[in-house]
C-alpha cells in the first residue's frame, strides 16, 4: 500500500512542480498538456519495464536496479567507498596509474557506474522499487523532449500544434526512450547542446557555455559514439546561425571535408584507418547472441568493403523490419515506425514548398545527423532490437524534419490543441 502511496505521490507532485517550472518559461502550457506529457511518457516508461522483465527476463534496465539495491546499502553503511569509484585515483591505481588506460577504462565503465549509483540514490526514495525509480528518473530526463519542444517553439510558434505532437506522443520514439536506459539522457545532452549552442552563438554568456560544455560532457561520458556523429552537425549548425545562412551550405562544407578526411584514411595501413572504431563496435556486436540477426557483412580495412556494405547498413537501420518481419508486438511497432519515416519523405518529396519548409539550420542539423547516425548504426549492429532503439533519437529528428512546416491541419492543431490562431 505504501508503494502505491509514493508512486502516486510522486507522480501529482512532480507534474505540479514541472508544470510552475515550465510555465515560467514561454511553454503556452495548461496542466492538462504538463500531465498528458508526464502520463504518456511514464505509462510507455512503466510499459517498457514490464515488457523486457515479462517476456525477455530482463534487461541491461533491471540489471541495473538489482545492482543498485547492493549499492543503497553501501551508500548508507560506507558513503565513501560508495563513491570511490568516481574519483580519478580509483582508475589510475587499477590501470598501474597509465593514465591514457584509466580515462578509457573510465569512459567505459561511466554509464553503468552512472544508473547503478544513481539508481542506488533515488532507492532511498522508492524504498527499492523500480517503477518509483523509473517515475523519479523520467522526471530528470524529460527536461530533454521538454527544451527540444522549446526550441523549435521560439523558431516555428505556428507549428507549435503539430511539434507538441511529434516530441512528446511518437509512441515508439517515447517507449525506447522512457526506460532506464541511456536514450533519454542522450536526448536530453542534444537537447541541452543545440538550445544552448543557438543561444550563445545569438548572445554569448557564461550560462549558455555552460550548457553546451555540459551537454558535450554527458554525451562524451555517456556515449562517445553519439558525441562523435552529433559534432559535425553541431558544428555546422553553430556556423550557419552565426553567418545567418539558411542553406545547408556549410553543412555540405564540413560534411564533405569529413568525408575526404575519411575516405581518404581507408588507404592508408589499417592502424590509421578512422575506421577503425567501426569496425571494432561490429566485432564486439558479432560477439553477442540474440534471436534475430540481420545479414551484415564484416567490415574490413578499405574502402570498398564499406561501399560493400553501404546497402545492408541504409536497409537495415531505416527499411527494417518490413510489415511482414514482424514477430512480437515490438517489432510490429517499429515497421509503423517505418512507414510514418517513409510517408513524410513522400510528402516533402511531392510538397512543392519543402525549401521554404526547412530554411532553417535546425532542421539542417536534425536531417545530416540523422542519417550519419542511422548509417553508423546499421554498419555496426546487426540486432534489430538494438537497432530500433538506438535509432529512436534519429528517427525523431528526421520526422520533424520530414515533416517540418506540413500545411495538413497545422493551423487547426495550434488551436486545438492551445486554442491559439
Amino acid at each position: 500500500m505504501l508503494t502505491y502511496f509514493l508512486f502516486f505521490f510522486y507522480l501529482l507532485f512532480g507534474t505540479i512542480l514541472l508544470h510552475i517550472i515550465i510555465r515560467r518559461k514561454i511553454f503556452p502550457f495548461t496542466i492538462y498538456h504538463t500531465s498528458a506529457i508526464v502520463l504518456f511518457k511514464i505509462l510507455l516508461g512503466c510499459l517498457y519495464g514490464w515488457v523486457f522483465l515479462h517476456f525477455y527476463n530482463g534487461d541491461d534496465t533491471w540489471n541495473y536496479f538489482n545492482e543498485s539495491r547492493e549499492e543503497t546499502n553501501l551508500l548508507m553503511h560506507h558513503p565513501i567507498r560508495f563513491l570511490q569509484p568516481f574519483w580519478p585515483s580509483y582508475y589510475l591505481q587499477i590501470t598501474g596509474y597509465h593514465g591514457w588506460d584509466a580515462l578509457v577504462l573510465y569512459i567505459k565503465d561511466f554509464e553503468r557506474l552512472f544508473f547503478i549509483k544513481g539508481l542506488a540514490i533515488l532507492n532511498l526514495l522508492s524504498g527499492k522499487n523500480y517503477y518509483i525509480d523509473l517515475l523519479l528518473f523520467e522526471f530528470l530526463i524529460i527536461a530533454g523532449p521538454l527544451l527540444l519542444f522549446k526550441l523549435l517553439a521560439r523558431e516555428f510558434p505556428q507549428r507549435i500544434g503539430m511539434y507538441f505532437l511529434l516530441v512528446f506522443f511518437i509512441p515508439s520514439v517515447v517507449f525506447w526512450c522512457s526506460g532506464i536506459r541511456a536514450e533519454g539522457l542522450l536526448l536530453f545532452f542534444m537537447a541541452l547542446m543545440m538550445y544552448n549552442g543557438q543561444a550563445y552563438t545569438r548572445k554569448p554568456g557564461i550560462r549558455r557555455a555552460i550548457g553546451v560544455l555540459s551537454g558535450f560532457l554527458g554525451l562524451f561520458l555517456i556515449r562517445y559514439q553519439f558525441l562523435a556523429v552529433f559534432l559535425p552537425a553541431f558544428l555546422a549548425y553553430l556556423i550557419s546561425i552565426k553567418k545567418d545562412e539558411t542553406t545547408p551550405r556549410y553543412f555540405n562544407r564540413v560534411y564533405l571535408a569529413a568525408l575526404v578526411i575519411f575516405g581518404i584514411s581507408l588507404f592508408l595501413p589499417p592502424a590509421y584507418q578512422f575506421s577503425r572504431p567501426l569496425q571494432h563496435t561490429q566485432y564486439k556486436f558479432f560477439l553477442l547472441n540474440g534471436n534475430t540477426r540481420y545479414k551484415l557483412d564484416t567490415l574490413k580495412p578499405g574502402p570498398v568493403s564499406f561501399l560493400k556494405i553501404l546497402p545492408q547498413a541504409v536497409t537495415n537501420s531505416i527499411l527494417r523490419p518490413y510489415p511482414w518481419e514482424g514477430k512480437n508486438l515490438l517489432q510490429s511497432i517499429s515497421s509503423v515506425e517505418v512507414l510514418f519515416v517513409l510517408a513524410g519523405l513522400l510528402f516533402f518529396i511531392v510538397s512543392p514548398d519543402r525549401k521554404k519548409q526547412v530554411s532553417h539550420p535546425v532542421y539542417w542539423l536534425f536531417l545530416f545527423y540523422s542519417l550519419t547516425q542511422l548509417v553508423s548504426i546499421g554498419y555496426t549492429v546487426p540486432f534489430p532490437g538494438a537497432i530500433v532503439r538506438y535509432r529512436s533519437i534519429a528517427f525523431l529528428l528526421l520526422i520533424l524534419f520530414l515533416y517540418a512546416g506540413n500545411p495538413l491541419l497545422q493551423q487547426k492543431l495550434r488551436y486545438w490543441i492551445f486554442k491559439l490562431h
